[in-house]
């Protein structure tokens, strides 16, 4: 079989030269060609555009140039119309808040509040068709007046004096408290126990029914009184107590000898206008 080994070795030899003759003449690869044949591949032109050197000065020159403002315009700008109106009507504020308040104006704002007391009671479903209007004092003043019981139990609660003081004092377990309204119309009691004209309410009991001798107490420092019209005011708040009915005694101290008033109360009552007197 020598002739069919000579054709087989005439179509290798055959392929071997097509297969050399791809390599050295290939265009599809110029890249595959370099690398198997050794040989360098035609260079391939990739057409680019090309940047225009001069669009960033171009966009440059298109924005706008910034200003940098000096502290005096700065202040000019920030002060607008609508801001000198606000620091103006701020300023009268002000200007009114320091203007002191008249005579007149604070027994206006003392009424007023009496009138508040008043119609907050109406609406208290314990008022009764008789109850004491809130501008009568009700208060009834002793002549002779024993005050040992007010210095004993002052004194075992560590109450203060001063210029002007008033003392409330009852014997049972109900919850009565003492009020006392400034010249300016401000309120002290056990809601507000501090005022702004210094007056301090520094002892008030039975709020829990503590004790049989109570006695609460409201001052005003040596010197810090204010002068006008003290409203003195008694509420019965909650009956701890068997009795309700509620015997009291009140003592006003305001530089000029000590007063004593009597009275009674009972929870189904509005607060009562014990007194009224005037620091000068």
């Amino acid at each position: 079989m020598p002739w069919a080994a000579y054709a087989f070795f005439s179509i290798l030899a055959a392929m071997f030269v097509y297969g050399v003759f791809r390599i050295l003449n290939g265009e599809e690869n110029p890249a595959h060609t370099t690398r198997l044949g050794n040989v360098r591949a035609t260079p391939v032109e990739v057409s680019e555009p090309r940047p225009n050197r001069f669009a960033l000065e171009e966009d440059m020159e298109r924005l706008p140039t910034p200003t940098v403002a000096t502290d005096s315009e700065k202040a000019q700008s920030d002060a607008t119309p609508e801001d000198e109106g606000v620091e103006e009507s701020i300023e009268a504020e002000y200007a009114e808040a320091e203007e002191p308040a008249s005579s007149g104006d604070l027994l206006d704002s003392s009424e007023a509040l009496l009138a508040e007391i008043g119609a907050e009671w109406d609406t208290n479903p314990r008022k009764k068709p008789d109850s004491t209007k809130l501008n009568v004092e009700t208060g009834e003043e002793v002549s002779n007046p024993d005050l040992s019981d007010f210095h004993n139990r002052l004194e075992r609660e560590g109450a203060q004096s001063g210029q002007v003081q008033v003392s409330l004092i009852w014997d049972n377990k109900n919850d009565l408290d003492l009020s006392v309204i400034c010249p300016s119309g401000e309120r002290i009691s056990f809601d507000h126990k501090l005022s702004t004209c210094g007056g301090q309410l520094d002892v008030d009991m039975n709020e829990s029914p503590t004790s049989e001798q109570p006695v609460e107490n409201i001052f005003w420092p040596l010197g810090a009184a204010p002068k006008g019209e003290y409203k003195v005011l008694i509420e019965h708040f909650e009956q701890h107590a068997e009795e309700d009915l509620t015997p009291y005694r009140v003592l006003v101290d305001d530089s000029n000898g000590p007063k004593e008033y009597r009275g009674e109360i009972t929870n189904d009552e509005p607060p009562r206008l014990v007194c009224v007197f005037t620091v000068e």
